[in-house]
């Protein structure tokens, strides 16, 4: 269970903090559509390699491209305040 909670830990801080992250570079206009999808492409290869490096690496690269399909799906709604 500890594991597991670590996993959540790691996963919920690293969404946060880069998704925010991803909305004030949008905002500052410092970040591209374009940009942030060839991010998401990169952070998807980072994740795959992340099945075969551990659970920690998995769940951290994990949060990362959610964080990024995320905030570019929240910035093509025209939901960034």
């Amino acid at each position: 269970m500890f594991f597991e909670e670590v996993e959540n830990e790691i996963y919920d801080s690293t969404f946060d903090s880069i998704y925010y992250a991803l909305l004030e570079e949008y905002k500052e206009g410092s970040l591209t559509i374009e940009m942030l999808e060839t991010n998401i492409e990169e952070q998807q290869q980072i994740l795959l390699n992340g099945l075969f490096e551990g659970e920690t690496k998995f769940a951290y690269a994990s949060a990362a491209v959610d964080a990024h399909q995320y905030a570019l799906a929240m910035i093509k709604k025209n939901m960034v305040a």
